[in-house]
């Protein structure tokens, strides 16, 4: 296995609709079951509302803080490695 869990960057001049669509059909393809999908998008501060709307929109979720709680108790061991 080579270098994987690469980051997607959305860039201020994209069209976040496509660029949200082409991520998730991308991550969701094969369910994320291998590293060379995308584990994280980056983008600019202003844009986090957008792109966190339409990642909502086409069906993605977001989980609370009590969510992450129960399910980093759950995937990650004591020493923080899943």
């Amino acid at each position: 296995m080579g270098a994987g869990n690469g980051p997607a960057y959305i860039h201020h001049t994209a069209n976040v609709d496509l660029a949200v669509k082409r991520i998730l059909d991308s991550k969701t393809f094969d369910n994320g079951t291998i590293c060379a999908s995308e584990q994280s998008i980056i983008c600019d501060e202003d844009m986090v509302p957008a792109v966190r709307a339409e990642m909502e929109k086409q069906g993605a979720y977001f989980l609370n803080e009590s969510e992450r709680e129960k399910l980093g108790r759950y995937i990650l061991r004591a020493n923080g490695t899943m």
